[in-house]
């Protein structure tokens, strides 16, 4: 489909070529789950017609009503499934990509409302903002501006841009296929056998190897849909930037799924009042904002205590202040790579589960057959010193990937894309298809 789509795409003139990906994106979309496209043509119109209202109210009534309407849907499937656990109801499919979708219609109210922004009573053009079919599984969370920017201003498409989306292509298929599709297996397998029955090193490894999955996996999606957006003339921000180097949680969030971090920060921290009123209502706007984070995440316990200790780690950190700088880098890069692993055990298992692997970190017990769990998540493992290292692209300092041309850089990626397309794992869903 993804061949036809291109063959057909570079047949057209500039000014087919919007309409040709709204319809595209649609059907695509309506492959997955026709019935789904009514949610898409739902928020199309209200992002017409709310907008519209917005732009001319100019107050914050009209916001807040439209944004409560944008949402209604997302609390609905979301919430749905949760509650039917106490009733003999069968439970509803959640809308592929509606979480992200949604929160781009959000970010496009309140920048209207800000007036960052023009609303737009463009069918295809809202179509194609919310259905954009390179981000629609699983995001990055879009900005309104830089689609409409690059819809009027199409990006051409040169050797540079051809050799970058190219290589993110590569590298996206490489940590999907390879790295998480593998140790996402091996994390499933150990789990199957129940953490009770883990030792300390085979809990280590399960939470180790969860850790890599998801990066891989979620940065794998978002390499591929930034690389495929180049293809078509959409320039998009990077969505990662290698976050387990981060030396503190605060650049963590920095470098990792940077779509959702900063939308976060524009349109809940910095409007909550951000760092301007004082030390304690900074810290709880930090609190609300992770809270937030996690819920919409999922709905579940574990979701919120992931969330609630991001924002117990960067609150933490923000009182510390200096003295945490003070402390060697290679120290403070170890307390926050363990910090985040420890978060990602909440994030993965019900809540008690959580709690119990955590406490079987501990049970230094000798299990001959350890060597079948632990063996195959360490060796994969060894992707991210590689990653980290030759760094296949960089960000620049507007947010873009920018390619690093190196010639090592080149070599080892065919050898990784080689061994993706000849020992891929077995195949698992995107984690984020989930969210």
């Amino acid at each position: 489909m993804i061949i036809v789509f291109f063959g057909l795409y570079f047949l057209l003139k500039d000014k087919m070529r919007v309409k040709f990906i709204a319809v595209s994106s649609l059907i695509f979309y309506a492959s997955w789950y026709p019935p789904a496209i009514l949610l898409i043509f739902f928020h199309t119109f209200l992002g017409i017609y709310g907008g519209l209202w917005i732009e001319k109210s100019q107050n914050k009534k009209a916001l807040f009503i439209v944004i409560g309407v944008a949402l209604a849907p997302l609390i609905f499937f979301k919430y749905f499934n949760f509650f039917i656990d106490y009733f003999e109801i069968t439970g509803l499919i959640l809308p592929l990509g509606l979480s992200f979708y949604t929160f781009s219609m959000i970010g496009y109210y309140i920048d209207i409302h800000n007036k960052k922004v023009k609303a737009s009573s463009s069918f295809v053009d809202l179509l194609l903002f919310i259905a954009f079919w390179p981000h629609l599984a699983a995001g990055p969370i879009l900005r309104a501006k830089n689609i409409f920017n690059n819809i009027d201003n199409e990006l051409k498409l040169n050797s540079d841009t051809l050799a970058l989306a190219l290589v993110l292509i590569s590298l996206g298929l490489v940590k999907k296929l390879l790295i998480a599709d593998n140790i996402g297996g091996y994390v499933n397998w150990n789990l199957s056998y129940g953490v009770l029955s883990m030792n300390a090193f085979e809990a280590l490894a399960t939470l180790l190897g969860f850790g890599i999955q998801i990066y891989t996996d979620f940065s794998g999606y978002s390499d591929m849909a930034i690389g495929f957006a180049l293809l078509i003339g959409f320039r998009l921000q990077a969505n990662f930037n290698y976050p387990y180097q981060a030396t503190s949680v605060r650049e963590f969030w920095h470098r990792w799924h940077i779509s959702l971090s900063t939308w976060f920060r524009d349109y809940v921290y910095i409007p909550l009042g951000g760092s301007n009123n004082g030390k304690l209502r900074t810290y709880f706007n930090i609190a609300i904002v992770f809270v937030l984070s996690g819920i919409w995440h999922g709905v579940g316990w574990g979701f919120v205590v992931w969330g609630m200790l991001h924002g117990i780690f960067l609150i933490i950190e923000k009182i510390l202040g200096e003295l945490y700088l003070k402390i060697p880098k290679i120290i403070r890069w170890f307390i926050t790579f363990s910090l985040v692993m420890v978060a990602w055990v909440f994030f993965r298992l019900e809540y008690n589960d959580a709690l119990m692997l955590l406490t079987r970190l501990c049970e230094f017990t000798i299990n001959p057959n350890s060597m079948y769990f632990v063996a195959p998540i360490c060796i994969i493992i060894l992707y991210l010193p590689i990653e980290h290292y030759f760094k296949f692209y960089s960000v620049d300092k507007n947010g873009y990937p920018i390619l690093n041309l190196r010639r090592m850089n080149i070599v080892v990626l065919a050898i990784l894309v080689f061994l993706a397309l000849n020992f891929s794992g077995e195949i698992l869903p995107f984690i984020y298809f989930e969210f």
